[in-house]
């Protein structure tokens, strides 16, 4: 891997999509789907965008290559800023950084023949000799893999694993310096995988690529991918060199992927990190840090004194809350599940103690909250919403259940060299918010 300059600098890069509605197209609000995104990719290095599906990895692709224009935020490559570039500055650059698709189905025209989809890119960049461009497409067929006499074979003749080489062929086509590979072997078996990952291994060693490879396949990623990003909801959480990242994650978000790799061991198994919580709307991204909804490590005030698992539960109903599904008429269902819902005659307040019994249980909170404070402000709630005063509730636990990682934006923290994480509890001087008052009324 080289340390000059990089090849590829991407700085506070961001994508977002306009909601519209009407014939006037009025915009209601935007999906962030990459929402101010940074890392560098030097020559000859493998960095790898990992994430679960929706996290906005795929977008972030597709705009390093211009096939969206970025909302925000500058790529550099080789140190020019092709956010500013024309079509015709666009098109030099595509014949340096071209792009694998995930479903190669998609991505090939089934009227054409390989040998034409493989000669299209030499054709739209200028090389006029037919005979030249025939001897590149064979040649290049058989360093993937395949047969010279596929040339004039159609898509549906080959298998996935093929497909995906010829896939992985026509991106080569034009000697590019960086390849974006979007999950290249998620829908292919095991043992083809394993093949076209050698392949991209053998051309990178051959020709000094650089590839950006997005995947959700952690073990994919770990074997083949120098340093790793790890995205969710559009922002980077953690950027590290491979084997330090995976051995010693910084953010809790980090630690639930990799826990959540299979496994044999049972020792592994029984120390999964399981999340908790709703994945939240990326057109309405939850304040401080994005991950806090269903953070297992979210920082507590520091006037309770609670185990982190209860402390969970307490966000989780406090994001019900929040969220106003809580409200009389569902707490109403929830004591009288059997009650035809059709026949249902929902009076203004309910029975305090059993709407706490039931959201207790509901919350896994039944053998107690283990801090009388935090008990009282949940009794209290529970009050609330039993007569039917939703707001007061919401506002009780807003100044109560408060949490620096729902209030503040983390900070990004240099964790070492090539190491950094955004994390209220990586960064110096982090402390939990304390709260005022000293009891709560129940009353």
């Amino acid at each position: 891997m080289s340390t000059g300059r990089p090849l590829l600098e991407v700085e506070n890069l961001k994508k977002h999509f306009p909601m519209t509605r009407g014939m006037m197209k009025e915009e209601i609000g935007r999906v962030r789907a990459v929402d101010g995104i940074d890392f560098t990719v030097h020559q000859g290095e493998t960095f790898g965008l990992v994430g679960e599906s929706g996290c906005g990895k795929s977008t972030a692709a597709r705009t390093i290559l211009r096939l969206e224009d970025p909302t925000a935020g500058s790529v550099y490559f080789d140190g020019d800023d092709i956010t500013e570039y024309d079509k015709a500055a666009l098109k030099r650059y595509r014949r340096n950084a071209q792009m694998i698709f995930q479903d190669p189905d998609s991505s090939f025209d089934p009227r054409m023949s390989v040998g034409e989809s493989l000669e299209e890119p030499l054709i739209v960049h200028g090389m006029g000799d037919r005979s030249l461009r025939r001897h590149l497409v064979k040649d290049l067929l058989e360093r993937v893999g395949l047969q010279a006499e596929d040339i004039n074979r159609y898509p549906h003749e080959f298998s996935g694993g093929q497909k995906q080489r010829i896939g992985l062929a026509r991106a080569l086509i034009l000697n590019p310096s960086m390849l974006v590979a979007d999950e290249p072997v998620s829908a292919l078996d095991v043992s083809v995988q394993a093949e076209i990952l050698n392949l991209l291994d053998e051309f990178q060693d051959a020709f000094g690529l650089s590839i950006i490879l997005i995947s959700h396949n952690l073990g994919v990623v770990r074997h083949i991918c120098d340093r790793v990003g790890v995205m969710y909801m559009g922002e980077l959480v953690e950027v590290g060199r491979t084997e330090e990242l995976f051995t010693d994650p910084k953010h809790p978000y980090t630690r639930s992927l990799i826990s959540a790799i299979p496994s044999t061991d049972l020792d592994d198994r029984s120390q999964r990190v399981r999340l908790s919580g709703s994945v939240p709307d990326p057109a309405d991204p939850p304040r401080g840090c994005r991950f806090h909804t269903r953070c297992p490590e979210v920082i507590p005030p520091d006037h309770y004194d609670l185990e982190q698992e209860t402390w969970r539960s307490l966000m989780d109903f406090k994001q019900r809350v929040e969220e106003r599904h809580l409200t009389i008429e569902q707490l109403y269902v929830m004591l009288y599940p059997d009650e035809d819902e059709e026949e249902m005659d929902v009076p203004e307040s309910l029975p305090q103690e059993e709407v706490t019994s039931v959201l207790s249980g509901e919350y896994g909170l039944e053998s107690g909250i283990g801090d009388r404070k935090a008990a009282e402000v949940f009794e209290a709630t529970s009050g609330h919403l039993a007569a039917g005063d939703l707001e007061t509730a919401i506002e009780l636990l807003e100044s109560e259940y408060r949490t620096v990682c729902q209030q503040e934006t983390p900070p990004v923290t240099d964790e070492g060299p090539d190491h950094r994480s955004a994390c209220h509890l990586r960064s110096e001087g982090a402390a939990p918010l304390s709260g005022e008052s000293e009891s709560v009324a129940t009353d």
